[in-house]
């Protein structure tokens, strides 16, 4: 059985998240900083024991979790049956996979890629980075362009041309939260990094950007361990003891630059855009 969960279900949804807290990272850092019923949790019982969930943002985003992968696909035939349109579905790769066959099988997404989550426990040896430090608000106009060109990139799609307004919105909130990171060299960012969720035990790092002029200097790696030591050891806004990050396992250039600042290889992701 499928249904949306609600309140009283919410001993079982942290029990279930947190058989595995680093890979539903995202996850746990919605419940606990989003009101319950802001987006529906659908949720797989067997009997009465909850085994699988997908929250579903704004009716495109699903996210799910499924120790038994198989689980996953009665909530996809929920999702088609309640008739919400195929969006973006993120997560582990074989409850992905599931998911995108209850939802909607006959249809050919956009985008379907082989991610691998990273994360990054040990803090890296490296001298200070000139010029890494947090964003600020006069930034802001100068990350517009780099912001997108890394979105249309990663996803083929272009921010400032589909919702500039909302675009703007999201890069200006990032860095009021303190929670975008650049190199600055001669006056020119040359590398931005954002930190979206974060909790205690991990925090989630993405949106790694340096402009084509500016590659093959080492400045990815060198950005990346210069965040990764100010989250550890406590100099950022808030401390985690673990760094995650979802890597596209094509794009061989990012792999190898998260692996040489000492991110290790975890578990198979998947991202699928439908539009």
């Amino acid at each position: 059985m499928v249904r949306i969960l609600s309140v009283r279900d919410l001993d079982a949804l942290r029990e279930l998240l947190g058989d595995d807290p680093v890979c539903n990272l995202f996850l746990l850092g919605w419940l606990t900083s989003t009101p319950f019923h802001r987006a529906p949790w659908y949720g797989f019982f067997d009997l009465d024991q909850l085994r699988a969930v997908a929250l579903v943002v704004d009716g495109r985003l699903a996210v799910p979790w499924a120790p038994e992968a198989a689980d996953a696909r009665p909530i996809g035939e929920r999702l088609r049956e309640d008739r919400l349109e195929p969006g973006m579905i993120v997560g582990p790769r074989a409850a992905c996979d599931e998911l995108w066959d209850g939802w909607d099988p006959r249809y050919t997404p956009r985008l379907r890629y082989d991610q691998r989550l990273y994360t990054l426990a040990r803090v890296p040896e490296a001298p200070l980075e000139a010029g890494f430090r947090l964003a600020a608000a006069a930034d802001q106009p100068r990350l517009l362009l780099p912001s997108a060109r890394m979105e249309e990139e990663d996803l083929g799609r272009n921010p400032m041309l589909h919702d500039p307004v909302q675009h703007d919105t999201i890069v200006r909130d990032r860095i009021r939260a303190r929670r975008t990171w650049v190199i600055e060299r001669e006056g020119e960012i040359v590398f931005h990094i954002n930190v979206g969720t974060q909790l205690p035990h991990a925090c989630q790092v993405g949106g790694t950007y340096v402009p084509p002029a500016w590659r093959g200097r080492g400045l990815a790696s060198a950005g990346m361990r210069a965040l990764a030591r100010a989250i550890l050891l406590g100099r950022a806004p808030e401390l985690s003891r673990m760094l995650t990050l979802h890597v596209n396992e094509a794009n061989l250039p990012a792999v190898r630059c998260y692996e040489q600042a000492g991110f290790e290889r975890s578990i198979p992701f998947r991202l699928i855009a439908a539009t």
